[in-house]
């Protein structure tokens, strides 16, 4: 008897799996994979490189150098659209019984297309199949591409490869994590510099919230696919995840098309380049840093960070006078550092202690002004004040 009950209910369990398989199939266009048990389901589409998403190109004209050196890659390297493999996961989240990834998002290029290409899980047992797909666009791939991916979605990823005994070391793919690129660029401009930020303020896109859902909701927006089969549940999860997987590509071609410099298209709305001259002179090359800052103010952008930086590379070159002009307008805008290296050059270059004393005293009071003191700072001013008055008294 108890024999024929646990039959009974295997039948119905797989006749019941069945079921939501077909229904999921019908509700949302995609296939199962062949696999005769737990099959994984799948979806695929492509878009003609032409295919501008709300204006924006998927595919760059080239990788700049600048992004490649920044992110440790081979410059020398000639890297084709065909190695490139973007990736998103949507997970369970983190919970007391572990996290997995239940939706794969991929997207990469083929027969002059993009392609969006998602795995799904039906039911979590079908895991260990879906990763088949994974690691035979991994090992065709050569460049991964993700938002948050090193610090989220490829731990994730190990973490489940090795729980099934597979042994696939994704760190030794070349990755270009868009996140810290994005952060490097925009993060004195934003809010933040999460991905749908940066599609409003930098992509121009608005997610429609009756279609789209919120990243915060996609864990138990699945489970509770898993408890009542119904596929308008996670619907649009596969939208989220489809588009997270275009706006990466997008995100990624556009700062691929604007960070090389002179644009040759004119300079960018959409680009910090205060940001972008701080990215050329972190790998040391001031000659471009230089010329953004100066377009930059032949542009009417009279900023204390743009001046002051651009003191900077002019008292590396000793040319000591454009440098004391910079420092003095930055100075004149609040800007304490410019305030300090101004009274430098005053002090040492110009012997000039007089007025080196009046802009000392106006950094003290603003050092004092602040909401938090650095006593610190105020000591090496006082320091500066006292020594100053030491040699006008001598001068006297």
């Amino acid at each position: 008897m108890a024999q024929d009950m646990n039959e009974d209910r295997d039948l119905y369990s797989s006749e019941l799996k069945e079921l939501l398989r077909e229904t999921l199939k019908h509700s949302i266009e995609g296939e199962f994979s062949t696999h005769s048990e737990d099959p994984y389901f799948y979806t695929k589409k492509g878009y003609p490189l032409q295919t501008e998403i709300d204006g924006l190109p998927l595919y760059p004209e080239f990788i700049p150098e600048v992004l490649l050196t920044w992110a440790n890659l081979d410059t020398t390297i000639k890297r084709h659209k065909e190695d490139i493999l973007v990736l998103d996961l949507e997970t369970t989240g983190l919970r007391s019984n572990g996290i997995f990834a239940f939706m794969i998002g991929l997207g990469y290029y083929e027969n002059e297309q993009y392609i969006v290409e998602q795995i799904f899980l039906p039911d979590p047992e079908a895991e260990l199949n879906s990763f088949d797909r994974l690691i035979e666009l991994i090992k065709e791939k050569s460049l991964l591409i993700t938002f948050n991916g090193k610090t989220f979605d490829v731990p994730v990823l190990e973490s489940r490869l090795l729980y099934h005994q597979i042994w696939l070391n994704l760190r030794e793919m070349e990755h270009l994590d868009l996140l810290h690129i994005a952060r490097r660029l925009w993060k004195n401009n934003l809010p933040s510099c999460a991905l749908e930020t940066l599609e409003f303020y930098i992509l121009g896109q608005i997610r429609d919230k009756e279609l789209d859902i919120a990243g915060g909701e996609i864990p138990q927006t699945y489970f509770n696919y898993l408890i009542n089969g119904d596929p308008e549940l996670i619907r649009r999860v596969f939208l989220h995840n489809h588009t997270d997987i275009l706006h990466t590509a997008a995100l990624f071609t556009l700062i691929c098309n604007s960070i090389s410099y002179p644009p040759e298209k004119g300079m960018d709305i959409r680009i910090d380049y205060h940001s972008l001259a701080m990215l050329y002179q972190s790998q040391n090359r001031i000659d471009i840093a230089k010329n953004i800052l100066l377009d930059l103010l032949s542009l009417g952008f009279i900023d204390k960070d743009i001046l002051r930086e651009l003191g900077f590379i002019y008292k590396k070159e000793k040319d000591y006078d454009s440098a004391y002009d910079c420092f003095e307008i930055a100075a004149s805008l609040n800007c304490p550092i410019a305030m300090q290296e101004s009274c430098i050059i005053l002090e040492y270059k110009y012997k000039r202690y007089a007025k080196a004393l009046e802009i000392a005293e106006k950094l003290k009071a603003y050092l004092l002004s602040r909401p938090i003191v650095n006593l610190n700072k105020v000591t090496n001013t006082e320091k500066r004040i006292e020594r100053l008055k030491l040699k006008l008294n001598k001068i006297k």
